[in-house]
């Protein structure tokens, strides 16, 4: 007799709320997992499939307002033929493959119960006290209004974060970006601090503020985890506790920074002054430009220059892009892409750098070897 396995969460009107609720931690699930995504026409988020391994960055697609519920397609492997098409089951193919180094039918998977436990340690949630709901109509368009924060942020003047507020909540300069060895006077111009209220959202990271282009209020935060990878679980918890769900960056509910270009603030005169916008993948790549006197970089947070991000360049006015992501296959896949996206509207350079990224090098290797060939490139237009 055929017998079949025990789910110890059955209850289906719950574990569909749990994947609407898991949909507002899409960044930071695919933080967890390693993978660079896009988000097309707030209806299809795309990425390389983190089931199968696979390197097509378009292969992967999740739609989380599609319809009543959350679900993906892999366009290449079809991997939801075998793990099926939920949310929760492109969960579990995605930790089948990362616990258990799943490649095949007849290799070690993850549980449904280890995907709903994920999720739930992920978001935050308890099993037993999630809403038992259907999606009416109505509860349909609220729910695709709260997807629609990751095309346009909340910033409406009740819920907007100011400087100075988020300046008393948080220890600045971070101590993990100084033994990273940041000065203290970039740290302190771009408020990065350590969050070290228990409980907190961003509670043990080095906090990140990202703020409008106008410099006028806090769209979001990212924040870093202040500890280094465990090589048991490869998270980045205290290892002073036990292995648990701990990601090395995450980001702010309502956040999406497909939509913003880090430091376009501070950098958008530079760059209308000197024709010339430097793309780098993180806030420390800009910073230490900065403290060699390079004032034109902005960051596209990942290796993924998204449509409005590429939209805020073209509005930037500037004519030439220096792209320096970092020394590695992602950058360099990274900067093919962007070479494709731009290369008939812009003049494109890709300097070569011996470290990882930008943030490695000593401030007067950046000096001698990147600034030089930033002021040629500038000079081009006001030579």
């Amino acid at each position: 007799m055929k017998t079949f396995p025990s789910y110890k969460y059955d209850d289906q009107s719950k574990l569909n709320h749990l994947s609407r609720i898991a949909v507002e931690y899409l960044d930071q699930i695919y933080d967890y997992f390693g993978v660079e995504y896009s988000y097309k026409n707030n209806i299809v988020v795309k990425s390389a499939c983190f089931i199968h391994g696979g390197d097509n960055d378009t292969a992967l697609n999740v739609y989380p307002n599609g319809d009543f519920c959350v679900h993906y397609k892999c366009r290449t492997h079809q991997c939801e033929d075998h793990f099926g098409t939920s949310f929760i089951s492109l969960i579990r193919g995605a930790l089948s493959r990362f616990k258990y180094k799943w490649k095949k039918n007849g290799d070690r998977e993850a549980s449904f119960n280890e995907a709903v436990e994920f999720l739930l340690n992920f978001t935050k949630q308890n099993f037993d006290s999630l809403e038992k709901n259907n999606i009416s109509g109505v509860e349909k368009l609220k729910f695709c209004g709260m997807i629609n924060k990751f095309e346009k942020p909340d910033v409406s003047v009740s819920k907007r974060i100011t400087r100075d507020f988020y300046r008393t909540n948080v220890e600045i300069p971070s101590h993990y970006y100084l033994k990273r060895g940041y000065s203290i006077e970039v740290l302190d111009q771009y408020d990065v601090g350590t969050c070290k209220k228990v409980g907190k959202f961003l509670y043990n990271r080095a906090v990140v503020p990202i703020y409008d282009e106008n410099y006028e209020y806090i769209l979001g935060f990212t924040g870093r985890s202040i500890f280094l990878e465990c090589e048991k679980c490869k998270n980045y918890h205290n290892p002073d506790k036990e292995c648990s769900i701990f990601p090395k960056w995450k980001h702010t509910a309502g956040f999406n920074k497909q939509n913003c270009l880090y430091n376009y603030w501070y950098a958008k005169q530079s760059i209308l002054e000197s024709n010339v916008i430097i793309l780098v993948e993180s806030p420390g790549n800009v910073w230490r430009l900065e403290e060699a006197g390079i004032h034109n970089s902005v960051a596209i947070f990942g290796t993924v220059l998204n449509d409005n991000q590429k939209k805020l360049i073209d509005e930037s006015g500037a004519m030439s892009i220096v792209c320096l992501l970092d020394n590695d296959e992602a950058g360099r896949k990274g900067m093919q892409k962007i070479q494709e996206q731009c290369s008939k509207m812009y003049r494109l350079y890709f300097p070569n750098i011996d470290t990882n990224d930008v943030g490695d090098m000593k401030i007067d290797k950046v000096t001698s070897d990147i600034k030089p060939l930033i002021t040629k490139v500038e000079g081009v237009y006001n030579g």
